[in-house]
């Protein structure tokens, strides 16, 4: 697959219609909102349509939020108003969006031309264990950073 270098919102639009046609269609994930799971530039995301029933937690969701910044975040819950909150894996705060607002889910992924299924069990393993240490992430993710660091140099 050759790269194409340029930002989310020039081919957001093109996405959009293509998923909406059905298509399922390979991204380049760009920023660092979800490290340490997806790495920017070196991992494809694969976005498809979706139902309502699969938006449950640990689903990585494409939505648009209201200024039409396209994001990359993974479900942190329901709310009983039908609203969902999301978070990037490399971040420390939930933010609160509408159904509506998603695009599109993540139904696999490929890592240095190797492809899986977002869906298979070592992934939503790994994903349920680094949800539940949401309360710790600013600590880990402060050695993370100390650590890439020290390793670096």
């Amino acid at each position: 697959m050759e790269k194409l270098d340029c930002s989310a919102l020039d081919v957001a639009g093109s996405i959009e219609e293509l998923i909406k046609n059905g298509a399922t269609v390979p991204v380049y994930v760009s920023g660092n909102s979800m490290n340490p799971f997806l790495v920017s530039r070196r991992d494809v995301v694969y976005l498809k349509g979706f139902c309502e029933a699969e938006l449950k937690k640990g689903k990585i969701l494409l939505f648009r939020r209201n200024g039409g910044q396209v994001v990359l975040h993974r479900l942190y819950r329901s709310l009983p108003d039908g609203r969902l909150q999301v978070v990037g894996d490399g971040q420390t705060e939930c933010e609160t969006i509408n159904k509506a607002q998603v695009v599109a889910v993540v139904s696999d992924i490929e890592r240095k031309g190797k492809k899986f299924s977002a869906d298979s069990l070592t992934w939503k393993t790994a994903c349920f264990f680094w949800q539940l240490l949401m309360p710790l992430r600013p600590f880990i993710m402060r050695i993370w950073r100390k650590l890439r660091k020290f390793l670096a140099e």
